[in-house]
């Protein structure tokens, strides 16, 4: 049984004779909203669900709605890229890009992480299966998407090796890697982007980059990859 100071005690006792239930109930409701709070931040889903995130890698921003009712968020590969992931339960996706429903090439997986790829002229609604490496708890995740038609791509540390090399176009790549400073470019051939800073990563965070533009002018996007909680509605 947890200590009690015999003053704290008779305070307490004292508050609920002057103020009767009214103190009762209010400890009450104090106690339950960081417990409610707790039980949202942990909840998870139903099994079965994918977590899904969408990517717009068109300097063209497009509004998406990810999820029956959801709000639109605006992405795009001068902007924010993409959007963080959302758990949608049993795979029943529903997408609206500027207003418009989107169908998703092929089925989506039972579990995981998907990265739906939007704003390519004539490709659709792309998924990328997201899959990791095996779990490091002292390294973070680094992965890499080539979103530039007819490049064959390398992400390298600039001036230095590949992190990812002869990445085909529609192709992603990952691997775990120590949580240091880095700044990396993309190369088509001998087109190079400019450099692209990884933020401060720490262990266990995971990092997409995102190889876009064309392959006369390939540009490198990053965003670090984030999950919203889950609420049931």
């Amino acid at each position: 049984m947890p200590f009690r100071s015999p003053l704290r005690a008779f305070s307490l006792a004292a508050a609920r004779l002057t103020l009767g239930p009214l103190v009762t109930f209010v400890a009450h409701v104090a106690h339950a909203a960081p417990a409610d709070d707790m039980a949202h931040l942990y909840a998870l889903p139903p099994d079965g669900s994918v977590y899904v995130r969408v990517v717009n890698p068109s300097d063209t921003p497009v509004a998406v709605q990810l999820g029956a009712g959801a709000k639109a968020e605006t992405i795009g590969a001068k902007g924010r890229i993409g959007t963080d992931y959302r758990a949608i339960p049993g795979g029943a996706l529903t997408l609206l890009v500027d207003g418009k429903p989107a169908g998703v090439a092929g089925a989506l997986p039972r579990g995981g992480f998907v990265t739906l790829i939007v704003g390519q002229p004539g490709a659709g609604v792309q998924p990328v299966v997201d899959e990791s490496p095996a779990a490091d708890g002292l390294k973070a995740e680094l992965s890499a998407y080539n979103l530039v038609p007819a490049c064959t791509a390398a992400i390298r540390v600039v001036g230095g090796p590949a992190v990812f090399g002869a990445l085909a176009y529609g192709a992603r790549a990952a691997r775990a890697i120590n949580p240091v400073s880095a700044s990396l470019d993309g190369a088509c051939g001998a087109h190079v982007s400019a450099p692209q800073a990884l933020p401060a990563l720490k262990a266990g965070d995971r990092y997409s980059l995102f190889l876009v533009g064309t392959a006369g002018h390939p540009a490198l996007v990053g965003m670090l990859n984030r999950t919203e909680p889950w609420h049931a509605h």
